[in-house]
């Protein structure tokens, strides 16, 4: 016990905002499991804490995505609020079924390839300025750093993407993405995160299941 209290009591601010960013993060994917509007507000709280938390531990593409994390949650607000418009609009007012139930789009192949269009080009563009900028600051924590900074983050920008377009297959980007992410915070000593993506892994596992069964397709 005493171990415990010395090692919270060792913590500076950085470590404090990581655990804060954990539990306010599991709340925001326990929102996105209830696909509820107010998962965008937790999102964009969730964001401005893990800027300063990848900051600190030197995830520079990770960092600026949180940037388009916030500005993605603003576009969800407002496409959560269509898609239940054209839920009542399909089923009527009364019968509504976004209560109760999930509203989900069907993937739409034409967005997902233009989307892998750009995400691929942003992947290498993002590598290159983290390796960049790192060497110009004093080298990398570990050599493959920037490669995985990139991938996981281009990544979870197609994810939130995917989310506000209301696509199943988005929990499935998460889970791939979160197991990569649970090994490299774990490698770089970020033990806190690690424990709130493999969180995400089991809450996302959750996630398909609530929205197959629940879910209503409204195109």
């Amino acid at each position: 016990m005493q171990q415990i209290l010395d090692y919270f009591a060792g913590l500076d601010i950085y470590g404090w905002l990581e655990i804060i960013a954990m539990f306010v993060g599991i709340y925001y994917v326990y929102l996105e499991i209830r696909k509820t509007r107010l998962l965008w507000y937790v999102c964009i709280l969730t964001s401005i804490l893990n800027i300063f938390v990848y900051w600190h531990n030197n995830y520079l593409s990770m960092t600026v995505i949180q940037v388009y994390y916030i500005i993605t949650a603003f576009y969800g607000i407002h496409a959560f609020k269509e898609i239940k418009e054209e839920a009542i609009a399909e089923y009527g007012e009364e019968r509504n079924p976004t209560g109760q139930k999930v509203a989900i789009r069907r993937f739409d192949w034409k967005t997902g390839g233009w989307t892998l269009g750009i995400a691929i080009p942003a992947y290498f563009a993002l590598v290159h300025i983290i390796r960049s900028y790192a060497l110009s600051h004093g080298g990398l924590l570990f050599p493959s750093q920037p490669y995985w900074d990139a991938f996981i983050a281009v990544g979870s920008m197609v994810g939130t993407f995917f989310l506000s377009k209301s696509y199943m297959c988005q929990w499935f980007i998460w889970i791939f993405l979160d197991l990569i992410t649970v090994g490299v915070f774990i490698y770089s000593g970020m033990y806190w995160m690690s424990v709130m993506y493999v969180c995400y892994i089991v809450m996302s596992c959750f996630g398909i299941r609530n929205w197959r069964r629940n879910g209503v397709y409204v195109d």
